[in-house]
């Protein structure tokens, strides 16, 4: 065993210990003074310092150029500040000036609506007075008559003319009439007015308010007036639409003259009337006894074909009818739909059913259908809708078949 590992140390590990010795030796021998990358020498570190400080420096700068950017927002905000606080001074100001002109207009509109209220009542009580009966005059005692003098004619004098009095437009009444009562026939009764029970009519009533279009003419302020003057929650005219109904209304309400009778009909036993003047409905009088009344309203397809035949005579004014019926007949279906009741001359695929379908079939052209076709295009040139009875009707014209339509 002693002389195995003798062995081994002498003929393996020995060699390798001198072979790493000779590495050592010539590596230094090769790369002694030269520098390795990755080695940090004095050069190196000195680089780098110098690289640090510049770094340093340059964050130095920016930190002093945000400060400055800081103080900058700093003052603009200041100003906005500023003129924020002076805005909302400016917007209570005119807010200020805007509920005094507010009240003002309030109390404008108050008076005006007194005065409309006086000069509705004015009007209503010479009304009143002028209605009155007047007192009778006392009859003049009687005189004793004494001898007539002979009359002696005077030369007649010539009648002046009176100047034409100036008519005076009568004053605008008010929107909403503030009266004592009715002054324009029966009331209306306001209770139709969803919203509107007794006593809300009954307070309208007392202000003057009897009719519909009152209340359909009625503006923001009147509303807002109205609300004033009655016993109601504000805002509650227009949460259930018054205005609206009182529209509806008046324009269903029966018309009647201001004196609030209707208009009169017309007499019995007039032609006007629908009674006769024993007080009977009046009948419309029938045929004659042995005669047929005649009917001179046109079906439908009488007027269709009556169409149909003055298209036709357009181009033909010799056409027959019962060869214009003859091919409205064939036409069928066709007929009830726009585009089935006209023939296209631009789409050639349209022309090749006409001419294979109706000309070649129905007329027995063996030869030259396209050309036929071709012909009544141009002749129905000037038409813009080309009716499929006036095309048929000239083809047949022209190929001499108008004899299979009797």
């Amino acid at each position: 065993m002693s002389n195995i590992i003798a062995f081994v140390l002498c003929f393996l590990l020995l060699p390798l210990l001198l072979l790493g010795l000779l590495g050592l030796l010539l590596g230094w021998l090769f790369f002694r003074g030269k520098k390795v990358d990755g080695d940090l020498s004095v050069e190196g570190e000195g680089a780098l310092r110098a690289e640090a400080d510049s770094l340093r420096a340059r964050v130095q700068e920016l930190e002093g150029r945000v400060s400055t950017r800081d103080t900058e927002i700093s003052g603009l905000k200041g100003k906005l500040a500023a003129g924020a606080a002076s805005v909302a001074a400016a917007g209570a100001a005119a807010a200020t000036v805007t509920k005094t002109e507010a009240a003002s207009d309030d109390d404008t509109y108050a008076l005006e609506w007194r005065n409309r209220y006086l000069a509705a009542r004015v009007k209503y009580l010479e009304g009143q007075v002028a209605e009155a009966p007047k007192p009778k005059a006392k009859k003049p005692a009687v005189k004793k008559k004494a001898a007539p003098k002979p009359k002696v004619k005077a030369a007649p004098k010539p009648k002046a003319k009176a100047a034409p009095k100036p008519k005076v437009k009568a004053a605008p009444k008010p929107k909403v009439l503030y009266t004592d009562g009715p002054t324009d026939g029966a009331p209306d009764d306001l209770k139709l007015i969803k919203g509107i029970g007794p006593k809300f009519e009954k307070d309208l009533n007392g202000k003057g308010i009897y009719y519909f279009r009152q209340i359909a003419a009625w503006k923001a302020n009147d509303v807002t007036m109205v609300e004033g003057v009655i016993d109601s929650f504000p805002g509650r005219i227009s949460r259930d639409e018054w205005i609206k109904q009182a529209k509806g209304l008046s324009k269903s309400a029966p018309s009647e003259t201001s004196t609030g009778r209707k208009k009169p009909g017309p007499k019995p036993g007039t032609k006007r009337g629908s009674l006769t003047a024993a007080g009977k409905p009046r009948q419309k009088p029938g045929p004659k006894a042995g005669t047929k009344r005649k009917s001179t309203k046109m079906s439908e397809a009488d007027a269709k074909f009556e169409k149909y035949f003055a298209n036709v005579q357009k181009f033909d004014p010799k056409a027959r009818k019962p060869v214009v019926q003859g091919i409205v007949k064939h036409c069928g279906a066709a007929m009830s739909t726009r585009d089935g009741s006209l023939v296209a001359c631009s789409d050639e695929a349209e022309l090749k059913r006409v001419a294979n379908g109706f000309v070649t079939k129905k007329l027995g052209k063996t030869s030259g259908q396209m050309e036929l076709v071709q012909e009544v295009c141009a002749d129905m040139k000037g038409e813009r809708f080309k009716n499929r009875v006036t095309f048929y009707y000239l083809a047949a014209k022209k190929a001499r078949k108008l004899g299979l339509f009797t």
